[in-house]
């Protein structure tokens, strides 16, 4: 077996990584990558101690997945062998709120692996994952700036805390606040990415964004007119009403048969607040949400035509409190339960671009 996968609930980081050892004692564990509660006090270290031959990364967790399982207050690891993956180089880029040049980051990454070229000519078997720290705010900047530096595709998410808890991006022992986790893996086999949002566009009438302030991700204007104004008019309510559809009626870049989400957070300063900055010039529909559990179904059945080694689910928290709120936890957990699997509840997925209210899924092969 290339992959296994882990639910642990322990008394403390250290019964966590004491129960992780004793489940994996024959294995040989390459990469780890694990998603903790927020309840878990320094589990990276913890598991480093525990497992000093592997690269191990992680994210603190509002609530995590694994296989066919949703639970909160316990910790999601998924390890990898050389079957699955034959090399990783991981690497932690602090301070990304200071808008940071990642080429040399990025080239360094690629001469671990025989550089660029190497990369390209064997392009099927390379993937990377981000973890953002989520406080930071600074995904955007640093997706469109990963993109410059490199051609290899990242997905992955924004970390998310338990109530009270922290937000934290874990790797080479230590937690990190305001950082970015960056894995290059070199698959064995290939794999597969697919991203499902379970959304649909509501009305045709294009938006464009006019005022904007990307950084603190606050959108004033639609078509020179106040937003919350012509967010009002598509849905055809009461401007005093729009806070109550910000999540079932999100926002979508729209780009032939993809579609990006950005969602609406709360009225301020006298523009709304998003969970995904909107850049000004950029045009958008409003969108409505769908059935997620039959268009996770669908896109899963489409993707996934082979027995995987093993799937992560990088799935936006609105989208864990919506199937939540409509009691469809166990249907949808039985989707992912078809394979070795985890997942996180994240504050945003990473895509070609940081978006929301979305499923980015890895598949290894």
């Amino acid at each position: 077996m290339s992959i296994k996968t882990l639910s642990i609930k322990g008394t403390d980081s250290r019964d966590v990584a004491r129960q992780a050892r004793e489940a994996l004692a024959d294995f040989q564990t390459k990469l780890m990558l694990f998603f903790a509660s927020s309840d878990y006090e320094n589990p990276e270290a913890a598991l480093a101690e525990t497992f000093p031959d592997a690269e191990i990364i992680g994210s603190s967790a509002h609530s995590e997945y694994c296989n066919a399982g949703y639970t909160s207050g316990s910790v999601s690891i998924m390890a990898m062998d050389a079957g699955s993956v034959e090399d990783v180089c991981v690497q932690v880029v602090e301070n990304i709120g200071a808008e940071l040049e990642l080429r040399d980051v990025l080239n360094g990454m690629h001469a671990h692996f025989g550089g660029a070229d190497e990369i390209l000519a064997n392009f099927e078997r390379y993937v990377g994952i981000v973890l953002f720290e989520s406080s930071a705010k600074a995904e955007e900047i640093f997706m469109d700036r990963l993109g410059t530096a490199t051609d290899l595709l990242f997905v992955g998410g924004s970390s998310s805390a338990a109530d009270g808890g922290k937000s934290l991006v874990y790797a080479n022992g230590r937690s990190y606040t305001g950082a970015a986790v960056l894995a290059i893996l070199k698959t064995t086999n290939g794999y597969d990415v697919l991203k499902t949002q379970s959304a649909h566009i509501f009305s045709e009438r294009k938006l464009a964004v006019t005022k904007s302030d990307l950084h603190n991700r606050i959108l004033y204007e639609f078509d020179h007119r106040p937003c919350g104004e012509v967010y009002a008019e598509v849905l055809g309510v009461g401007q005093d009403e729009i806070q109550n559809y910000f999540v079932c009626n999100p926002l979508g870049v729209v780009a032939g048969d993809e579609i990006f989400v950005r969602t609406f957070n709360q009225i301020q300063d006298g523009g709304i607040t998003l969970h995904c900055g909107l850049p000004e010039g950029t045009e958008i529909n409003v969108l409505k949400i769908g059935d997620i559990v039959d268009d996770t179904r669908k896109a899963l059945d489409e993707a996934i035509s082979y027995e995987p080694a093993g799937v992560i689910n990088f799935n936006c928290l609105y989208r864990t409190l919506e199937i939540l709120n409509k009691d469809q936890v166990e249907p949808y957990c039985a989707l992912f339960g078809r394979y070795p699997s985890i997942g996180f509840s994240t504050n945003g997925e990473a895509f070609f671009g940081h978006i929301n209210e979305t499923s980015t899924v890895l598949v290894i092969k």
